[in-house]
Protein backbone atom coordinates (compact mmCIF):
# COMPACT_ATOMS: atom_id res chain seq x y z
CA UNK A 1 0.00 0.00 0.00
CA UNK A 2 1.32 3.45 -0.89
CA UNK A 3 2.07 5.87 1.96
CA UNK A 4 -0.65 8.24 0.74
CA UNK A 5 -3.21 5.41 0.80
CA UNK A 6 -2.01 4.29 4.24
CA UNK A 7 -2.36 7.82 5.54
CA UNK A 8 -5.91 8.04 4.18
CA UNK A 9 -6.93 4.85 5.94
CA UNK A 10 -5.34 5.83 9.26
CA UNK A 11 -6.67 9.38 9.39
CA UNK A 12 -9.92 8.83 7.47
CA UNK A 13 -9.17 12.05 5.56
CA UNK A 14 -10.40 11.63 2.04
CA UNK A 15 -10.54 13.69 -1.11
CA UNK A 16 -13.91 12.18 -1.99
CA UNK A 17 -16.35 13.62 0.55
CA UNK A 18 -19.44 14.23 -1.57
CA UNK A 19 -21.13 12.64 -4.60
CA UNK A 20 -19.32 13.00 -7.93
CA UNK A 21 -20.82 11.85 -11.23
CA UNK A 22 -17.79 10.60 -13.16
CA UNK A 23 -20.16 9.67 -15.99
CA UNK A 24 -22.67 12.53 -15.84
CA UNK A 25 -26.41 12.28 -15.99
CA UNK A 26 -27.67 13.35 -19.43
CA UNK A 27 -30.88 15.36 -19.58
CA UNK A 28 -31.54 14.26 -23.17
CA UNK A 29 -29.76 10.98 -23.91
CA UNK A 30 -28.57 10.27 -27.45
CA UNK A 31 -31.13 7.51 -28.10
CA UNK A 32 -33.97 9.93 -27.31
CA UNK A 33 -32.46 12.65 -29.53
CA UNK A 34 -31.99 10.17 -32.36
CA UNK A 35 -35.58 8.94 -32.21
CA UNK A 36 -36.87 12.53 -32.10
CA UNK A 37 -34.80 13.33 -35.20
CA UNK A 38 -36.02 10.18 -36.95
CA UNK A 39 -39.65 11.15 -36.41
CA UNK A 40 -39.01 14.54 -38.03
CA UNK A 41 -37.96 12.83 -41.26
CA UNK A 42 -40.49 12.51 -44.06
CA UNK A 43 -39.42 9.04 -45.25
CA UNK A 44 -42.69 7.07 -45.76
CA UNK A 45 -40.89 3.81 -44.94
CA UNK A 46 -40.32 4.77 -41.31
CA UNK A 47 -42.37 2.66 -38.89
CA UNK A 48 -43.66 5.65 -36.92
CA UNK A 49 -45.79 3.59 -34.55
CA UNK A 50 -42.76 1.60 -33.40
CA UNK A 51 -40.53 4.68 -33.18
CA UNK A 52 -43.13 6.65 -31.17
CA UNK A 53 -43.67 3.69 -28.85
CA UNK A 54 -39.96 3.35 -28.13
CA UNK A 55 -39.54 7.09 -27.71
CA UNK A 56 -42.37 7.29 -25.18
CA UNK A 57 -41.00 4.33 -23.21
CA UNK A 58 -37.50 5.82 -23.18
CA UNK A 59 -38.83 9.19 -22.02
CA UNK A 60 -40.83 7.63 -19.20
CA UNK A 61 -37.89 5.52 -18.09
CA UNK A 62 -35.65 8.59 -18.16
CA UNK A 63 -38.00 10.45 -15.81
CA UNK A 64 -37.50 7.68 -13.25
CA UNK A 65 -33.72 7.85 -13.67
CA UNK A 66 -33.89 11.62 -13.23
CA UNK A 67 -35.52 11.11 -9.82
CA UNK A 68 -32.75 8.75 -8.73
CA UNK A 69 -30.07 11.13 -10.04
CA UNK A 70 -31.54 13.92 -7.93
CA UNK A 71 -31.46 11.76 -4.79
CA UNK A 72 -27.85 10.63 -5.34
CA UNK A 73 -26.60 14.06 -6.36
CA UNK A 74 -28.03 15.63 -3.19
CA UNK A 75 -27.08 12.81 -0.82
CA UNK A 76 -23.90 14.53 0.50
CA UNK A 77 -22.32 11.07 0.65
CA UNK A 78 -18.79 10.19 -0.56
CA UNK A 79 -19.76 8.38 -3.76
CA UNK A 80 -18.58 8.07 -7.32
CA UNK A 81 -21.59 7.64 -9.60
CA UNK A 82 -21.91 6.62 -13.22
CA UNK A 83 -25.13 6.89 -15.21
CA UNK A 84 -26.18 4.89 -18.28
CA UNK A 85 -23.34 2.42 -18.64
CA UNK A 86 -23.14 -0.52 -21.03
CA UNK A 87 -20.61 -3.25 -20.26
CA UNK A 88 -19.64 -6.48 -21.96
CA UNK A 89 -17.91 -9.54 -20.58
CA UNK A 90 -17.28 -12.12 -23.27
CA UNK A 91 -20.72 -13.07 -24.62
CA UNK A 92 -22.66 -11.26 -21.88
CA UNK A 93 -23.85 -7.65 -22.05
CA UNK A 94 -25.59 -5.48 -19.46
CA UNK A 95 -27.04 -1.98 -19.50
CA UNK A 96 -26.75 -0.23 -16.12
CA UNK A 97 -28.95 2.67 -15.05
CA UNK A 98 -26.50 3.63 -12.27
CA UNK A 99 -23.28 2.24 -10.84
CA UNK A 100 -22.50 3.80 -7.45
CA UNK A 101 -19.06 3.27 -5.93
CA UNK A 102 -18.40 3.89 -2.24
CA UNK A 103 -15.31 3.11 -0.17
CA UNK A 104 -16.85 -0.13 1.08
CA UNK A 105 -19.40 -1.35 -1.46
CA UNK A 106 -20.48 -0.95 -5.07
CA UNK A 107 -24.20 -0.59 -5.79
CA UNK A 108 -25.79 -1.55 -9.10
CA UNK A 109 -29.04 0.42 -9.25
CA UNK A 110 -31.88 -0.54 -11.57
CA UNK A 111 -34.56 2.15 -11.83
CA UNK A 112 -38.15 1.04 -12.38
CA UNK A 113 -41.12 3.33 -12.98
CA UNK A 114 -43.72 0.67 -12.36
CA UNK A 115 -47.44 1.31 -12.57
CA UNK A 116 -50.16 -0.16 -10.38
CA UNK A 117 -49.67 -1.53 -6.87
CA UNK A 118 -46.96 -4.17 -6.52
CA UNK A 119 -47.10 -7.14 -4.16
CA UNK A 120 -44.14 -9.45 -3.59
CA UNK A 121 -45.30 -12.88 -2.42
CA UNK A 122 -43.63 -15.21 0.04
CA UNK A 123 -42.12 -17.15 -2.84
CA UNK A 124 -40.64 -13.96 -4.33
CA UNK A 125 -43.15 -13.57 -7.17
CA UNK A 126 -44.13 -10.06 -8.28
CA UNK A 127 -47.86 -9.39 -8.70
CA UNK A 128 -49.23 -6.16 -10.14
CA UNK A 129 -52.68 -4.98 -8.98
CA UNK A 130 -54.66 -2.46 -10.99
CA UNK A 131 -57.33 -0.57 -9.08
CA UNK A 132 -60.30 1.57 -10.03
CA UNK A 133 -60.77 5.03 -8.55
CA UNK A 134 -62.94 3.53 -5.84
CA UNK A 135 -60.06 1.26 -4.82
CA UNK A 136 -61.44 -1.99 -6.21
CA UNK A 137 -58.86 -4.30 -7.75
CA UNK A 138 -60.08 -5.10 -11.26
CA UNK A 139 -56.99 -6.83 -12.58
CA UNK A 140 -54.02 -8.82 -11.26
CA UNK A 141 -51.08 -9.87 -13.37
CA UNK A 142 -47.72 -11.48 -12.78
CA UNK A 143 -44.60 -9.61 -13.83
CA UNK A 144 -40.95 -10.42 -14.36
CA UNK A 145 -38.87 -9.91 -11.22
CA UNK A 146 -36.75 -6.74 -11.58
CA UNK A 147 -34.53 -8.08 -8.79
CA UNK A 148 -33.50 -11.05 -10.93
CA UNK A 149 -32.46 -8.77 -13.79
CA UNK A 150 -30.43 -6.42 -11.57
CA UNK A 151 -28.78 -9.40 -9.84
CA UNK A 152 -27.45 -10.60 -13.21
CA UNK A 153 -26.05 -7.15 -13.90
CA UNK A 154 -24.33 -7.02 -10.51
CA UNK A 155 -22.69 -10.41 -11.04
CA UNK A 156 -21.41 -9.37 -14.48
CA UNK A 157 -19.84 -6.21 -13.03
CA UNK A 158 -18.35 -8.10 -10.09
CA UNK A 159 -16.79 -10.69 -12.37
CA UNK A 160 -15.38 -8.01 -14.68
CA UNK A 161 -13.79 -6.07 -11.80
CA UNK A 162 -12.30 -9.19 -10.20
CA UNK A 163 -10.87 -10.48 -13.46
CA UNK A 164 -9.10 -7.15 -13.94
CA UNK A 165 -7.73 -7.02 -10.41
CA UNK A 166 -9.78 -4.02 -9.25
CA UNK A 167 -11.59 -5.74 -6.37
CA UNK A 168 -11.04 -8.84 -4.28
CA UNK A 169 -13.51 -8.81 -1.39
CA UNK A 170 -15.43 -5.59 -1.97
CA UNK A 171 -19.11 -6.52 -2.34
CA UNK A 172 -21.17 -5.62 -5.40
CA UNK A 173 -24.86 -5.44 -4.49
CA UNK A 174 -27.92 -4.83 -6.66
CA UNK A 175 -30.80 -2.53 -5.77
CA UNK A 176 -34.12 -1.94 -7.51
CA UNK A 177 -35.39 1.59 -6.99
CA UNK A 178 -39.08 2.30 -7.60
CA UNK A 179 -39.32 5.80 -9.04
CA UNK A 180 -43.11 6.12 -9.30
CA UNK A 181 -44.42 7.89 -6.16
CA UNK A 182 -47.94 6.57 -6.84
CA UNK A 183 -46.91 2.93 -6.65
CA UNK A 184 -47.77 1.16 -3.40
CA UNK A 185 -45.26 -1.56 -2.62
CA UNK A 186 -46.37 -4.47 -0.44
CA UNK A 187 -43.37 -6.61 0.49
CA UNK A 188 -44.47 -7.80 3.94
CA UNK A 189 -44.42 -11.43 2.79
CA UNK A 190 -41.36 -11.11 0.58
CA UNK A 191 -38.25 -13.17 1.37
CA UNK A 192 -35.66 -11.05 3.22
CA UNK A 193 -33.07 -11.34 0.45
CA UNK A 194 -35.57 -9.81 -2.01
CA UNK A 195 -37.21 -7.31 0.32
CA UNK A 196 -33.94 -5.55 1.18
CA UNK A 197 -33.15 -5.02 -2.50
CA UNK A 198 -36.35 -3.10 -3.36
CA UNK A 199 -36.43 0.55 -2.31
CA UNK A 200 -38.54 3.57 -3.11
CA UNK A 201 -36.57 6.46 -4.60
CA UNK A 202 -37.33 8.77 -1.68
CA UNK A 203 -35.81 6.17 0.69
CA UNK A 204 -32.65 5.50 -1.35
CA UNK A 205 -30.31 7.92 0.40
CA UNK A 206 -31.50 6.83 3.84
CA UNK A 207 -30.86 3.20 2.91
CA UNK A 208 -27.35 3.92 1.60
CA UNK A 209 -26.46 5.98 4.69
CA UNK A 210 -27.55 3.19 7.03
CA UNK A 211 -25.80 0.55 4.94
CA UNK A 212 -22.52 2.50 4.84
CA UNK A 213 -22.65 3.10 8.59
CA UNK A 214 -22.96 -0.63 9.17
CA UNK A 215 -19.93 -1.22 6.94
CA UNK A 216 -17.78 1.52 8.50
CA UNK A 217 -15.37 -0.90 10.11
CA UNK A 218 -14.98 -2.77 6.84
CA UNK A 219 -13.53 -0.10 4.57
CA UNK A 220 -12.18 -1.97 1.59
CA UNK A 221 -10.91 0.81 -0.65
CA UNK A 222 -9.14 4.15 -0.44
CA UNK A 223 -9.83 7.09 -2.75
CA UNK A 224 -7.30 6.05 -5.38
CA UNK A 225 -8.79 2.57 -5.60
CA UNK A 226 -12.38 3.67 -6.16
CA UNK A 227 -11.15 6.24 -8.69
CA UNK A 228 -9.41 3.41 -10.52
CA UNK A 229 -12.65 1.39 -10.50
CA UNK A 230 -14.57 4.34 -11.92
CA UNK A 231 -11.94 4.95 -14.62
CA UNK A 232 -12.00 1.29 -15.61
CA UNK A 233 -15.79 1.29 -15.94
CA UNK A 234 -15.67 4.46 -18.04
CA UNK A 235 -13.02 2.95 -20.27
CA UNK A 236 -15.01 -0.29 -20.61
CA UNK A 237 -18.30 1.46 -21.46
CA UNK A 238 -19.51 0.41 -24.91
CA UNK A 239 -21.43 2.88 -27.04
CA UNK A 240 -24.32 1.53 -29.09
CA UNK A 241 -24.74 2.93 -32.57
CA UNK A 242 -28.25 4.01 -33.50
CA UNK A 243 -29.72 1.41 -35.87
CA UNK A 244 -32.19 3.25 -38.09
CA UNK A 245 -33.05 0.06 -39.97
CA UNK A 246 -34.96 -1.35 -36.98
CA UNK A 247 -37.50 1.47 -37.44
CA UNK A 248 -38.07 0.90 -41.12
CA UNK A 249 -41.05 -1.05 -42.35
CA UNK A 250 -39.57 -4.55 -42.08
CA UNK A 251 -40.93 -7.73 -40.51
CA UNK A 252 -42.73 -6.73 -37.31
CA UNK A 253 -41.53 -9.78 -35.41
CA UNK A 254 -37.92 -8.64 -35.71
CA UNK A 255 -38.78 -5.19 -34.41
CA UNK A 256 -40.83 -6.53 -31.52
CA UNK A 257 -37.84 -8.44 -30.16
CA UNK A 258 -35.96 -5.17 -29.64
CA UNK A 259 -38.54 -3.43 -27.46
CA UNK A 260 -36.79 -1.82 -24.46
CA UNK A 261 -37.47 -3.20 -21.01
CA UNK A 262 -39.08 -0.09 -19.56
CA UNK A 263 -42.20 0.04 -17.46
CA UNK A 264 -44.37 3.13 -17.50
CA UNK A 265 -46.26 4.97 -14.83
CA UNK A 266 -50.00 4.76 -15.16
CA UNK A 267 -52.71 6.69 -13.41
CA UNK A 268 -55.44 4.86 -11.56
CA UNK A 269 -58.47 4.10 -13.65
CA UNK A 270 -60.97 6.97 -13.50
CA UNK A 271 -64.06 4.85 -14.09
CA UNK A 272 -65.15 1.91 -12.01
CA UNK A 273 -65.78 -0.14 -15.09
CA UNK A 274 -64.26 -3.37 -16.36
CA UNK A 275 -66.43 -3.02 -19.45
CA UNK A 276 -64.53 0.02 -20.76
CA UNK A 277 -61.19 -1.64 -19.99
CA UNK A 278 -62.18 -4.78 -21.91
CA UNK A 279 -63.55 -2.82 -24.87
CA UNK A 280 -60.38 -0.76 -25.21
CA UNK A 281 -58.29 -3.94 -25.05
CA UNK A 282 -60.50 -5.61 -27.66
CA UNK A 283 -60.17 -2.59 -29.98
CA UNK A 284 -56.40 -2.63 -29.51
CA UNK A 285 -56.24 -6.31 -30.38
CA UNK A 286 -58.47 -5.81 -33.43
CA UNK A 287 -56.22 -3.05 -34.80
CA UNK A 288 -53.08 -5.07 -34.06
CA UNK A 289 -54.41 -8.01 -36.08
CA UNK A 290 -55.28 -5.74 -39.00
CA UNK A 291 -51.78 -4.27 -39.05
CA UNK A 292 -50.02 -7.51 -38.13
CA UNK A 293 -48.19 -5.90 -35.20
CA UNK A 294 -47.95 -6.58 -31.47
CA UNK A 295 -50.92 -5.17 -29.51
CA UNK A 296 -48.81 -2.89 -27.30
CA UNK A 297 -47.61 -1.05 -30.43
CA UNK A 298 -51.16 0.28 -30.87
CA UNK A 299 -51.08 1.54 -27.27
CA UNK A 300 -49.62 -0.06 -24.15
CA UNK A 301 -51.32 -0.77 -20.82
CA UNK A 302 -50.07 2.50 -19.37
CA UNK A 303 -51.77 4.49 -22.13
CA UNK A 304 -54.92 2.37 -21.83
CA UNK A 305 -55.17 3.22 -18.12
CA UNK A 306 -54.64 6.91 -18.90
CA UNK A 307 -57.53 6.83 -21.39
CA UNK A 308 -59.81 5.31 -18.74
CA UNK A 309 -58.84 7.96 -16.21
CA UNK A 310 -59.08 11.03 -18.45
CA UNK A 311 -62.00 9.92 -20.63
CA UNK A 312 -61.11 12.13 -23.65
CA UNK A 313 -64.04 13.50 -25.64
CA UNK A 314 -62.13 14.79 -28.68
CA UNK A 315 -58.79 14.41 -30.46
CA UNK A 316 -57.30 17.45 -28.73
CA UNK A 317 -57.87 15.79 -25.35
CA UNK A 318 -56.59 12.48 -26.71
CA UNK A 319 -53.33 14.16 -27.77
CA UNK A 320 -52.75 15.16 -24.14
CA UNK A 321 -52.60 11.50 -23.13
CA UNK A 322 -49.11 10.12 -22.78
CA UNK A 323 -48.34 7.82 -25.71
CA UNK A 324 -50.53 9.57 -28.29
CA UNK A 325 -48.93 11.68 -30.97
CA UNK A 326 -50.61 13.00 -34.11
CA UNK A 327 -50.02 9.77 -36.02
CA UNK A 328 -51.75 7.54 -33.48
CA UNK A 329 -54.53 10.06 -32.88
CA UNK A 330 -55.32 10.11 -36.61
CA UNK A 331 -55.21 6.32 -36.94
CA UNK A 332 -57.02 5.23 -33.78
CA UNK A 333 -58.63 8.37 -32.38
CA UNK A 334 -62.10 7.94 -33.87
CA UNK A 335 -62.41 4.33 -32.66
CA UNK A 336 -61.18 5.11 -29.15
CA UNK A 337 -63.36 8.19 -28.76
CA UNK A 338 -66.45 6.23 -29.86
CA UNK A 339 -65.76 3.54 -27.23
CA UNK A 340 -65.26 6.17 -24.51
CA UNK A 341 -68.44 8.01 -25.60
CA UNK A 342 -70.53 4.85 -25.24
CA UNK A 343 -69.27 4.33 -21.70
Amino acid sequence: MKMKDFFQVMTEKREITSPVFTKPFTERPSHIKQLESLLKETDPNINRVLAETHLNLFRIGHIGESNVHFELNNSMLPLLCLHDVRLENRENTAQFDFIVISHSIIYVIETKKLYGDIEVTGSGEFIRKLKSKSGRVYKKEGMYSPVTQSERHARLLEKLLKENGLIKTMPVENLVVLANPKTILDKKKAPAEISKKIIRSDQLVKFIKQDLNQRKKKTYAVDNRIKDISKFILKSHKLVNFDKSRYMNVETAAAVETVPDVEAESSEAGKDSEKLYKELKAYRLEQAKKENVAAYLIYNNSTLEDIIEKMPSNKEELLKIRGFGKTKAEKYGAGILEIVRKN
